[in-house]
């Protein structure tokens, strides 16, 4: 594992601990790619992505977007529910009584989006000067606009994101915002389609 998916993997570790045995990897879009090919990638995923979480505990299950399907998904959790151990957040919120921002999961969201902001900064800043350019074309100074526009919208975003985790005391909206910022910067691909 290298790169991205280390650290991915790393942040989903801070999330819910070393245990993952209340993690369901699970696969989508199987009604729009013929199965031997979604098979295929579902074992890429298992071998090249998936396997050190496999090898704590985690499983992979396919939905199909059917009733079926999604109960398929959840009656591990729904039985084994009395069994599993919370999640390390949980434990830091609840039962340390921390801050999110003082978790172990919010201590390591706060160093990712302060290098996300650094990087945004670093790339607006090429652009400006990119953009100084006598000799630049009309076409490469809409793209380059276009690419400043986007850059300095994610640097605000990330910004206000580092505010939000700096004030948050706790509770469950702190964790909902927690969530919403966890999942949108670190996991995208673990939430990948199968097609």
């Amino acid at each position: 594992m290298a790169g991205t998916s280390l650290k991915n993997f790393h942040m989903f570790e801070q999330l819910c601990g070393k245990d993952f045995h209340n993690i369901v990897l699970t696969t989508t879009m199987w009604g729009e790619v013929d199965e031997e090919v979604g098979a295929a990638r579902e074992q890429e995923l298992q071998k090249d992505y998936w396997r050190p979480m496999i090898k704590r505990g985690s499983y992979v299950k396919r939905f199909l977007y059917t009733k079926e399907s999604a109960f398929e998904v959840l009656t591990p959790f729904l039985a084994e529910a009395d069994r599993r151990g919370v999640l390390l957040l949980q434990e830091e919120m609840n039962d340390r009584s921390l801050p999110l921002k003082e978790t172990s999961a919010g201590k390591t969201l706060s160093v990712e989006l302060q290098e996300l902001a650094v990087r945004h900064r670093n790339l607006l800043e090429r652009i400006r000067k990119e953009l100084r350019d006598p000799t630049i074309e009309p076409d490469q100074l809409r793209f380059l606009m276009e690419d400043y526009q986007r850059a300095a919208t994610q640097l605000q975003s990330a910004t206000d994101d580092i505010r939000k985790l700096k004030k948050s005391s706790g509770g469950l909206r702190s964790i909902f915002n927690f969530k919403s910022m966890f999942c949108w910067y670190r996991f995208p691909s673990l939430f990948l389609s199968i097609s």
